[in-house]
């Protein structure tokens, strides 16, 4: 995203750094062929050094040094500029403190997840799995998912990047706004995530915007919603190794009919709704995706090709497998309730 950023920014400018330089060159050629006397090639050639050496200290302003890069790279931004605003000094105790928050909060993670997490699905195709417990799974997992959504927040938001924004003595960290009172998800996803958001509107809204008109405005915002589901699900189908577009389906469709529903005259009334969706949206992610993983490890693949066993659900054909042994019928399903 910060490769994007930078060329994005600056190519405009070196094609017309590129283009001046040319200008330059096709002039000295022009008085060099057209030069009548040795007299005014020799003036020509010291216009035309004057003129090269000119073109030359202005390439700086044209083109960004790679030191400009470099700070760009650690800096806490996805918004490329020449110059940041900066502070005067660096003070180190809150970097330190916001690292040590930062451990903390991984810490606490390790905990919800070994007191929540492990112990409900690790033993996943194991024991019967009926919907009466995987909805109850769901249900319990609201909490945690819940908590995750705010450490993470908390961790990476706030302390993270604040460490490294006064380590570089960047003033401008204004990384999230007050989205936990917003009464609708358009607000919501403006404020929960102001970097990423800077980002998308800047290098990705308004170019189709551009490109495709004031007119399709609906469809410009279908495609930063779809850009950004398909990066959520690139980074967890790394960080999990396989493909499981649960994140996907959630985030970029029902995301993004939730991004037009309007808030009512009663703002506290919907962002009573707001957090209801994000509980159970929360719950069932993490019931899920915790599912599938403990199905990985105690499964058999599901198909022999190793591609279609990274593409498909393994959780899937356990629990219809489980359906099948365990007498998982209607009239039974029905009894549970």
């Amino acid at each position: 995203m910060k490769t994007h950023a930078f060329v994005r920014s600056n190519a405009s400018r070196a094609l017309e750094n590129g283009r001046k330089k040319i200008e330059a060159l096709n002039i000295r050629r022009h008085k060099k062929t057209n030069s009548l006397t040795l007299d005014n090639y020799n003036d020509s050639s010291s216009d035309d050094e004057e003129l090269i050496t000119r073109k030359n200290k202005n390439d700086n302003k044209i083109c960004p040094d790679f030191s400009c890069y470099l700070y760009f790279l650690f800096a806490p931004t996805l918004v490329y500029r020449d110059e940041y605003p900066r502070n005067s000094r660096i003070r180190w105790n809150n970097v330190f403190s916001n690292f040590a928050q930062v451990i903390g909060a991984i810490l606490y993670t390790h905990y919800i997840f070994s007191r929540f997490c492990i112990p409900v699905f690790k033993h996943f195709n194991t024991d019967s799995v009926t919907l009466k417990v995987f909805i109850q799974s769901i249900l319990n997992c609201t909490l945690p998912g819940t908590l995750l959504l705010l450490v993470g927040f908390f961790a990476f938001l706030h302390c993270w990047l604040n460490a490294w924004a006064e380590m570089l003595r960047f003033s401008d960290r204004l990384f999230y706004k007050d989205w936990w009172n917003s009464s609708n998800f358009s607000n919501y996803y403006r404020t929960w995530n102001v970097v990423v958001h800077d980002w998308l509107y800047t290098y990705v809204y308004r170019d189709l915007f551009y490109l495709l008109g004031s007119k399709q405005k609906t469809l410009c915002q279908f495609g930063i919603f779809f850009i950004s589901a398909v990066f959520h699900e690139y980074v967890l189908a790394f960080g999990f190794g396989f493909f499981y577009p649960l994140l996907f389906i959630q985030f970029g469709a029902i995301g993004f009919l939730c991004f037009f529903i309007k808030s009512s005259k009663n703002n506290n009334f919907m962002n009573l709704i707001l957090w209801m969706g994000l509980l159970i949206g929360l719950g069932g992610l993490m019931c899920l995706y915790s599912m599938e993983w403990y199905a990985r490890q105690n499964c058999p693949p599901s198909s022999d090709s190793k591609i279609l066993d990274i593409l498909l659900p393994r959780s899937f054909t356990c629990g219809m497998n489980n359906f099948q042994n365990k007498s998982f019928k209607y009239d039974q399903i029905k009894n549970e309730f």
